[in-house]
């Protein structure tokens, strides 16, 4: 059911009901009688002194079976409101509520709320210049929605006159002062010592609450009421797991909840009563981002963006960007760009220089464009890491249609960017606007990947101000770009190179087919984000993108007449477009839950455990050793090095011999709880890869690319270590 904020009075209107206050009722004084509930203004006292403060209470005495609501009303409802008109000076707190109690109505709907006699408190405050001998009225428009089979907006005008007497007199007893200090008491306390924290996920929200009070708590006996309204799935079952004094809440979130969460409040509530507070039933709990979470008590970092200096930041993304040049990712791009230089060796040297600097500058200009947006994002509360875009199904499908197009336009089903070769043998060189968009594209394919160096710089850059921030990502892209500024300022470098000929359409042809690879790998990444029946309409759009690409290089070239020229553009457009509708992920599809391949065996035979901090620190406590890999369906890097790494059985079966526990915490699709624990680690992308001796130490993190060498000599520093402690 989609929640739609509305005032009671709106809800009146639209319902075609008349409630009295629309109708000029003026405030009264004691009881109201709205038909479905008896509406009455009360407060402890039954005078009033300057400066005092005291409580009134909207007043619900409700007919058998009728209901109204808590101020989330769940799955359905509004809560009370009270519109408040004071005497000068006076002063009034926010409206407080009694602990709610489930109610279910058909179908399966469940909303919180209230049946019977019910109080709505308020914190009032009387200014100190008040009058003995005069009265006082407070008054409140109240308005409430009662339900029962069906619901009736409720409203009364009601009015509480107060005599004034002289500071210091006694004060005359009230005759709803016992009630009313007992609905003072039984208001949820909020827990002492008690440590809260919480995270929001795609599906799921999670809370932990430390505090002393849990021991020996019956989990089945707990239920918590989320205060945000619309955060939490009313309906859905809740999961509780104590951990000695730590309580793990776990709740579905609602599908039509939108935006960031920066608070979770709510009533925990113990049918047994909690022991520790004389048997009270209900604690109130509240937390905001700013609290330790769960997260960062899991993990000690190890090798992280404290032991960086500015400097070496520096020198680590000028290092990690010229790497980045090196990896398969970046290859199909760059060898375009390859090319073109070939292409250009016959032009003026200036005019090199010039595409050299274009592609520099389009390299630079990504980077720019993808820090800000990440540094902007991240000061806004995002979980947020390097190569977030990839998290993005829209992204990946925008990506895979430019390297498709940028295939069929090698492979010469039309021409785009480069050339063909003429008849002739001629060639036509590449523009300046296609050297600058080869430096964006091959930053977009380069971000899934971090390289040696890379990881800690970006992790460090991430830690500092946004300025600083700008120049650690400045110096990754001139690293990147490095190799061709240098290439185009030395013509002599480029005049090595093979001459242009007729070789070259050959070669060009060939170079569509790393393009088609990486679309491979790109439509088996949109798999993870839409599934298997949303990679039938990926597969058909790029099949009508074809065609019309097809129908554009045959009709729409030079030797064809004008109006042959504009009507295949038109129709290829058209065609293409509808392709592009379909290639991109529906709302449905786009939401779909990532298949990912954490959770049991892989193809490699390796057991992997899903990640979650409890499930490291369970393990950790229990002596075990715990390898934990970071990694995602996007990152190229990950994969290389699982197929270097897994594919050796002396690895393999060193792990199993020393029964570590193997950890995969996947980040393809945004995880805030796998952000942080990169975040403790001075890390903002993967790959990275932690692996914790068993004995609550120093943890070993492992650098970008692994081979088992390393990882067998980082096992074998746990086992010396094991050895050592088994001797004392």
């Amino acid at each position: 059911m989609h929640r739609i904020s509305i005032s009671l009075k709106q809800f009146a209107l639209w319902c075609g009901l008349t409630p009295a206050v629309l109708i000029g009722q003026e405030f009264q004084t004691g009881p109201v009688d709205t038909e479905q509930a008896i509406a009455e203004l009360v407060a402890d006292t039954a005078v009033v002194q300057p400066g005092q403060s005291f409580d009134v209470a909207l007043r619900l005495d409700l007919d058998p079976h009728w209901h109204v609501y808590w101020k989330n009303p769940g799955d359905t409802g509004l809560a009370p409101s009270i519109e408040w008109t004071l005497p000068e000076g006076f002063e009034v707190g926010e409206l407080e509520f009694m602990a709610p109690e489930k109610i279910i109505t058909p179908p399966d709907f469940v909303s919180y709320g209230y049946e019977g006699e019910v109080f709505f408190l308020a914190r009032v405050t009387a200014p100190d210049t008040l009058a003995a001998g005069e009265a006082v009225t407070l008054k409140a428009d109240a308005s409430w929605l009662v339900c029962e089979q069906m619901c009736i907006p409720g409203d009364a005008q009601l009015a509480l006159s107060l005599p004034v007497a002289e500071s210091g007199e006694s004060l005359a007893a009230s005759p709803w002062a016992d009630k009313l200090s007992a609905v003072r008491a039984g208001l949820p306390g909020v827990p002492e010592g008690a440590q809260v924290s919480f995270e929001v996920l795609e599906t799921s929200v999670a809370a932990s609450i430390d505090w002393p009070g849990f021991e020996g708590v019956d989990t089945g006996k707990l239920y918590f009421y989320a205060e945000e309204e619309g955060l939490v799935n009313s309906a859905a079952a809740q999961t509780f797991v104590l951990n000695g004094t730590t309580l793990i809440v776990t709740m579905e979130k609602s599908e039509y909840h939108e935006g960031p969460v920066s608070r979770l409040s709510g009533v925990l509530q113990n049918a047994d009563g909690f022991s520790s507070l004389d048997g009270a039933r209900e604690l109130f709990v509240d937390s905001d981002q700013s609290a330790e979470s769960s997260t960062g008590a899991a993990f000690e970092s190890g090798v992280g963006a404290s032991q960086l200096t500015f400097g070496k930041a520096l020198l680590f993304a000028f290092a990690g960007g010229l790497i980045l040049n090196l990896m398969p990712c970046v290859f199909p791009v760059l060898s375009i760009k390859v090319l073109g230089f070939v292409q250009q060796s016959g032009e003026d040297n200036k005019k090199v220089l010039m595409h050299g600097l274009l592609f520099a500058g389009g390299v630079l200009m990504s980077f720019w464009a993808l820090a800000g947006a990440l540094i902007a994002l991240r000061a806004g509360g995002e979980s947020l890491g390097w190569g977030f875009q990839l998290q993005s199904p829209y992204f990946v499908g925008a990506l895979l249609l430019i390297m498709f197009l940028f295939g069929l336009s090698l492979a010469g089903v039309f021409e785009m960017g480069t050339s063909a070769i003429s008849l002739a043998g001629k060639v036509k060189g590449e523009g300046y606007g296609g050297s600058f968009f080869s430096g964006i594209l091959a930053t977009a394919v380069a971000t899934p990947c971090t390289g040696p160096f890379m990881g800690p710089a970006l992790g460090f850059a991430l830690s500092l101000s946004a300025i600083q921030s700008m120049t650690v990502f400045t110096f990754l892209a001139l690293g990147m770009a490095a190799p061709y500024v240098i290439l185009s300022s030395f013509p002599k470098l480029i005049d090595k190179l093979p001459r242009p000929g007729a070789w070259m359409e050959t070669f060009k042809q060939v170079m569509s087919f790393p393009m088609f690879a990486t679309c491979i790998w790109l439509i088996w990444l949109m798999g993870a984000h839409v599934g298997n029946d949303g990679l039938v309409m990926v597969m058909g759009g790029l099949l009508v993108v074809a065609i019309g690409a097809w129908i554009y290089g045959r009709w729409a070239t030079p030797s064809r007449s004008a109006g042959t020229r504009r009507l295949s553009t038109a129709i290829a457009a058209v065609v293409c477009v509808l392709g592009i509708w379909m290639l991109m992920p529906s709302e449905e599809s786009a939401t779909a839950v990532a298949a990912g391949d954490a959770g049991g065996p892989d193809k490699y035979g390796v057991v992997w455990e899903a990640f979650s901090p409890e499930l490291v620190a369970a393990a950790r406590a229990e002596g075990k050793p715990v390898f934990i890999d970071f990694t995602a369906a996007w990152c190229l890097t990950c994969k290389a090095n699982k197929a270097v790494v897994f594919a050796s059985n002396a690895v393999k079966e060193r792990f199993d011999s020393m029964g570590v526990v193997m950890v995969k915490a996947d980040w393809t699709k945004r995880n805030p709880v796998i952000t942080e624990a990169l975040e403790s680690f001075g890390r903002s992308g993967v790959p990275l890869y932690v692996l914790y001796d068993g004995k609550n130490g120093t943890p070993q993190v492992l650098p970008e690319l692994l081979n088992p060498g390393i990882v067998l000599d980082a096992l074998d520093k746990v086992d010396a270590g094991a050895s050592g402690l088994a001797k004392r």
